[in-house]
């Protein structure tokens, strides 16, 4: 489902995956959901630029 420029995803993540990424949010001051937006974006950023690299 699209949301504006954001994109919902349904899945089903596991337990121990939810409560590290609360844990860590917490730490940051942030929501488990944001954190989870960092790392996606870090992730494909870092994809990407590899990508590039490799051209």
């Amino acid at each position: 489902m699209a949301y504006g420029n954001k994109v919902k995803f349904h899945y089903d993540v596991p337990a121990y995956i939810k409560k590290e990424l609360a844990e860590s949010a917490k730490k940051l001051g942030i929501t488990a959901t944001e954190l989870l937006i960092r790392i996606i974006e870090e992730e494909h950023q870092r994809v990407k630029g590899a990508e590039q690299d490799s051209n």
